[in-house]
């Protein structure tokens, strides 16, 4: 019998047993896909110039503890975000205008001093200590910002954020939520930042998951099993089984679930889940959050005057970035389409996506009918909705008034059960670190957990 089985091998579930081999239990990890990573993924490029991120890609070394701490360990070498240059802002499919990076983008006088307002209130109430308020947990986002008075303009713009980080519009769920989201990452400038004060500073050359493949060789390969989706979770009260599609069962003293929220239902667990625990899973959901890698033989766009980093209202690609690696010469634009403008993409065959994707990048940087836009060497598209074993990307998002409602009971132990995932996070929810932030805390509730019983015991 193992000590603890852990389900799923995304950064969560590798922090977690690595955590909790370290403390000295004995551990297995049940992983369905047939690699480690979950929304962690990296393919090498046909060309041989390193790989594209397909799900998440920055880091920051500084204010992020735990992924600097591998980061050295490993020796892992990472890519500045490039920002030299000039941005652009498509205002809608014929209108765009070009701006110093940094800055607020082409408002009028006004829009600008309502823009710097709203983001200046949401920037101190993301400071401010203590949980999310209910009121704020009862009304949308847009609403929110609406009552504050934001400008059409200006709602826009928050829409726009709304659709980048989580991959839903600010019609879509609370204030609460998105305030916390941003309270447990330093700060709604630091989330929007993409120099040394923000989580978007760096990335891994040699790709992202080169870190989870690290970890994974820590918790061991022997100790980890991948093709084996799980069919069934059963808490004995004296122990737990895990069973997999492949026939294989797990029996362990406790289990750490390690995948979204919203896909608990899937996992049959018996006894069921409390009711007010239920209710609030099976009530999160997942953005549709979505990445095109378009990838160059040069990086064009800079010659230009251009850093890569575009914004746009019109869409499908709702914001883009330079995401180039100088020393293995790929270079390539990450377009995230995400939120509303996502869900229609994601319907439309695969060679479809990539036109309306370079058309909307001709347009963008005023490019030639003829010109490089047009001339890819490689190209990828990745629509996390689609992944059986995921659902979406970054982390669930509770149901308007769920996330003060059910937060007694969101999260926390339910038996021999233990739950973790970056959505859990009380440090940088949503990124990498925070994934490993609730793997490292979920792994020492066990080793807690277990010591108490084994004291009762004596």
């Amino acid at each position: 019998m193992f000590d603890l089985i852990v389900v799923g091998a995304g950064l969560s579930g590798l922090q977690a047993a690595y955590t909790a081999q370290q403390a000295g239990l004995r551990t297995v990890v049940v992983e369905a896909r047939d690699r480690v990573g979950g929304k962690i993924w990296s393919v090498p490029l046909a060309s041989g110039r390193g790989y594209a991120d397909l799900g998440g890609a920055w880091i920051n070394l500084t204010l992020q503890p735990r992924v600097g701490a591998y980061v050295r360990r490993f020796g892992l070498k990472t890519e500045t975000q490039r920002l030299k240059g000039r941005a652009i802002m498509q205002e809608s499919a014929n209108e765009r205008f070009e701006f110093p990076f940094g800055v607020t983008p082409d408002f009028t006088p006004e829009e600008k001093k309502n823009l710097e307002f709203i983001r200046d209130h949401i920037q101190v109430e993301s400071l401010q200590p203590g949980p999310p308020r209910v009121a704020d947990d009862n009304v949308t986002l847009d609403q929110y910002v609406r009552n504050l008075g934001a400008l059409p303009k200006v709602a826009k713009m928050v829409n726009l954020w709304a659709q980048v980080m989580h991959g839903l519009e600010a019609s879509e769920y609370s204030a609460a939520w998105f305030i916390d989201y941003c309270r447990r990452n330093r700060g709604l400038l630091a989330i929007r930042a993409d120099d040394a004060s923000g989580g978007q500073h760096l990335r891994f050359q040699d790709g992202a998951q080169s870190l989870a493949n690290k970890i994974a060789k820590l918790v061991g390969p022997s100790n980890i099993h991948l093709s084996h989706p799980v069919t069934s979770v059963n808490d004995y009260n004296t122990h737990v089984t895990v069973t997999t599609t492949t026939g294989k069962t797990f029996t362990g003293r406790k289990a750490i679930i390690s995948i979204p929220s919203t896909m608990y239902r899937e996992l049959n667990i018996n006894p069921k889940l409390p009711p007010r625990v239920v209710e609030v899973t099976n009530a999160t959901v997942l953005g549709d959050y979505n990445k095109a890698i378009v990838c160059y033989d040069r990086p064009w766009w800079r010659s230009e005057g251009f850093n890569g980093y575009f914004a746009s209202y019109a869409g499908p690609v709702i914001l883009g970035r330079d995401t180039s690696v100088e020393a293995s010469r790929h270079y390539s634009l990450t377009c995230f389409v995400n939120g509303k403008p996502g869900r229609e993409w994601s319907k439309l065959r695969p060679h479809e996506r990539r036109a309306v994707v370079l058309k909307q990048l001709a347009k963008v940087f005023n490019a030639a009918p003829d010109g490089e836009v047009y001339k890819p060497i490689e190209f990828f598209d990745q629509i996390w909705q689609h992944e059986a074993f995921s659902r979406g990307a970054l982390a669930p998002v509770t149901a308007l008034g769920h996330y003060t409602g059910f937060a007694d009971v969101y999260g926390k132990p339910v038996g021999n059960l233990h739950f973790v995932g970056t959505e859990y996070s009380t440090e940088w929810k949503g990124y990498m670190e925070g994934a490993l932030c609730s793997g490292e805390v979920g792994a020492s509730e066990v080793v807690r957990s277990l010591e108490k019983y084994q004291r009762a015991n004596l």
